[in-house]
């Protein structure tokens, strides 16, 4: 009999404990999977509905098309913030892709369902295994408590009685106030317009200020190493701030002595800033060849681009021009004595084409004052 009365103290805590486990995750009899429901065999096909809002719908509600129980509502849950039920359907429905859904009752107990139906415009695609009916497809049908709301608020008057006591009261705010109000009005209107040209920067500013924040939170660690660091930062500065007085009273006594040192020869300083303006203008003008010529410049007689080719080995790469024709002779040698000339015309003499020979030095014309010149361009000072 103590044996029996044990046992039997041992089946109901083990059940006790089972009850207690179990019930971390229950949820009520109404969330238990009703097997046999239309929607719940293997072969079921399972889509998913968006709803703005489930009112007391619950899991195992039934789904109807055409007044017919074709599917059973297997769960409920928030997704992205949107309330989403889980239905499974008969393999054998035929509902076009764009289907809509609405929660209505199927009693006046309470009790709902979800009616599926084919839309105005239906889509040529069916809805398919896993698809979702979105947001904009959904809605739900008036509620008992809704429509006798409706009822008590039109057999009770719905509050107009109180409707020439609000009349009354805008008509005392308003009366002799017409100006003020359309002058309101007025201003209401361009404010508005200014906030309506100024969208697209107050979309910018909220976006840039959301990318402020993101990159402030990626730097929380600096932040907090910064709010750190900085007090004794600032202990260090006014334990200093004498030093920092000192410095700056030192500056003003050398801009001081600076300001007694040049005034005197302030108007020379100014004068050869001014001529030192010409130079640096025609230097600013000769700029686009001054980088050509100091090419030549640094490496002369040579290119400063053929000096890497300019030594092969051990020999040095060179090419040299020899004119010994009597019009460069004449050039070199007879220019500015009295046989100036001749060698050329020796030359012509021999049939040469003066053409082809070098020119004459004695005729060509000075780049000074060559016509159409001249060809030396002279500074002018002016930029």
């Amino acid at each position: 009999m103590k044996r029996a009365c044990r046992l039997a103290r041992r089946a109901v805590a083990l059940v006790m404990a089972a009850l207690v486990l179990a019930s971390c995750g229950w949820r009520g009899i109404a969330n238990v999977p009703v097997p046999g429901n239309p929607g719940t065999a293997s072969n079921a096909m399972t889509i998913y509905v968006q709803m703005p809002n489930t009112l007391a719908l619950n899991v195992n509600s039934q789904v109807m098309v055409a007044d017919v129980a074709v599917g059973t509502v297997r769960g409920i849950a928030m997704t992205n913030w949107v309330a989403t039920l889980t239905v499974g359907l008969q393999p054998d429905v035929k509902l076009p892709a764009n289907a809509t859904a609405k929660i209505g009752q199927t009693t006046l107990l309470g009790s709902q369902h979800v009616e599926l139906a084919a839309p105005e415009n239906p889509s040529t695609q069916p809805l398919r295994d896993g698809a979702t009916i979105p947001l904009k497809n959904s809605s739900a049908y008036p509620t008992t408590e809704r429509v006798l709301a409706s009822i008590a608020t039109i057999l009770l008057g719905g509050g107009i009685s109180n409707l020439e006591v609000i009349t009354s009261e805008i008509y005392n705010i308003v009366n002799g106030r017409a100006g003020q109000f359309r002058e309101f009005l007025n201003k209401l209107d361009t404010f508005t317009d200014k906030i309506n040209r100024q969208r697209d920067d107050l979309t910018r500013a909220v976006d840039s200020s959301n990318r402020l924040l993101a990159i402030v939170a990626d730097r929380n660690s600096t932040l907090e190493r910064l709010l750190t660091e900085f007090p004794p930062l600032i202990k260090h500065f006014a334990d200093t701030r004498d030093l920092f007085t000192n410095a700056v009273e030192a500056l003003g006594r050398a801009g001081k002595a600076a300001d007694t040192t040049l005034a005197p020869s302030s108007d020379d300083l100014h004068t050869n800033l001014r001529l030192l303006h010409a130079p640096l203008c025609e230097l600013s003008k000769s700029a686009p060849y001054l980088f050509g010529a100091l090419k030549l410049l640094l490496s002369l007689p040579f290119n400063i681009d053929t000096v890497p080719k300019f030594i092969r080995g051990d020999y040095i790469n060179g090419t040299g021009v020899i004119d010994l024709t009597l019009s460069s002779i004449d050039n070199a040698f007879l220019s500015g004595t009295g046989l100036s000339g001749s060698l050329r015309a020796l030359e012509q003499a021999w049939g040469r084409d003066p053409n082809t020979m070098v020119p004459d030095v004695r005729f060509t014309p000075n780049p000074h004052d060559a016509p159409n010149g001249p060809l030396v361009e002279r500074g002018n000072g002016i930029c």
